[in-house]
């Protein structure tokens, strides 16, 4: 990754480069390699995996659509967390489709224990018993409160509303 920035930064000769990324990019590698190398960056966050403390901290906040709020964390981070109306309504209306294809599946007899695992939609399946696969409603019902919840980790000393429209 470094040799790649690095490599733009010369050719297009920049004095300050801000390295803007979705969450692919997330690793704590990078991230320490980017701090390392005196880069700033604005990077998608997975808020959902962020420590317990962090995950409390979101779900308290308690954001209007469009709103957004800054939480601190280490090293000089931060973590912008903004919520969307039309974001939730299109994260719901995803995880229900989800529900809708396993149920079907479910019915039609063609998931065995081999399916329970975290991928996809796949994480709201329980088994119950030696052969009964379920739905895990409460898993499910769980997940609808990071709908419209979206998080960015930067380390620039933007506002959180300049992150969000560089981002």
């Amino acid at each position: 990754m470094l040799p790649v920035i690095d490599s733009f930064k010369s050719k297009y000769c920049l004095d300050k480069l801000v390295v803007i990324a979705d969450s692919g990019l997330l690793s704590n590698e990078n991230i320490t390699l980017l701090q390392n190398n005196s880069y700033e960056f604005i990077l998608g966050a997975r808020i959902k995996n962020e420590k317990q403390s962090i995950r409390d901290e979101i779900l308290t906040l308690h954001l209007e659509s469009g709103e957004s709020q800054i939480i601190e964390k280490e090293d000089s981070i931060k973590l912008v967390v903004s919520y969307s109306e039309s974001r939730a309504k299109k994260d719901k209306a995803n995880r229900e489709k989800g529900l809708r294809k396993l149920e079907k599946r479910i019915t039609s007899g063609k998931l065995t224990k081999a399916h329970i695992n975290n991928k996809g939609y796949n994480k709201y399946l329980k088994l119950e018993g030696e052969i009964n696969i379920s739905i895990d409603t409460e898993k499910f019902e769980a997940d609808g409160k990071w709908d419209g919840l979206k998080g960015y980790l930067t380390n620039t000393n933007l506002s959180k509303d300049e992150v969000i429209a560089n981002y």
